[in-house]
């Protein structure tokens, strides 16, 4: 398969100096993935795993740090891709897209690993909801929560960091399987959207014992 590069649009993530291609017909990033570009903390010389790369935006605001390699998994064979072509572009550092299913990926352990995943049970949405592949970036047809802890845990080393953002209405759920799998929460923001509680930015750390810090809540302008 071969991209159509007529078929993409070029757009800005984050800020004008970091144009990004996206498919108008596929899941393009969005507020949360912003949100979470700017939640996560980078050091250097880090191995960052990007679950569910898609276009690869996660990973392109990773790439400003001074890093030793970026990884993107990602399903969909088109998603990768445009995070390749991406790659090709833009990136400075080491950068694979592997397209499979991460419940498949074998890897050394990563120091970081990142995500913004599909938020809604399949359980919780209309049957006539087309699955397109939009959609299915927002249902958890191929990547359940709790498949995306569970592997997370088995691809971060030990004190490895966990950062990504989910829906406020899910916080039971995802303590509950963060506990089961040796991550506990190290930080934690709630953006607000018209003063409703709209997204749940969280890093989680493996095998620590530390505290949990809130921070102040973010207002989406």
């Amino acid at each position: 398969m071969e991209i159509n590069k007529s078929d993409l649009r070029l757009d800005y993530f984050l800020d004008k100096e970091r144009p990004l291609y996206q498919h108008p017909k596929h899941f393009r990033f969005n507020t949360d993935t912003k949100l979470l570009a700017n939640f996560c903390t980078i050091r250097k010389g880090e191995r960052i795993l990007d679950i569910g790369c898609n276009n690869g935006a996660l990973l392109y605001a990773c790439d400003q740090y001074d890093v030793k390699e970026l990884v993107g998994v990602e399903v969909f064979d088109e998603a990768c891709l445009v995070a390749r072509y991406n790659v090709e572009h833009f990136f400075k550092h080491p950068t694979k897209i592997v397209c499979c299913r991460v419940q498949e990926y074998q890897d050394e352990p990563f120091d970081v690993i990142v995500s913004n995943p599909p938020y809604f049970k399949v359980d919780a949405t209309h049957p006539d909801i087309s699955m397109d592949p939009r959609q299915n970036g927002r249902v958890e047809v191929h990547l359940t929560l709790e498949e995306l802890i569970r592997n997370a845990s088995r691809l971060l080393k030990s004190n490895g960091r966990f950062y990504f953002v989910h829906r406020p209405n899910r916080f039971n759920d995802i303590c509950k399987v963060l506990y089961k799998y040796h991550f506990q929460i190290q930080s934690m923001q709630v953006a607000y959207d018209q003063n409703v509680a709209k997204s749940l930015l969280i890093e989680a750390r493996k095998e620590s014992g530390c505290d949990c810090k809130i921070l102040q809540p973010y207002f989406i302008k």
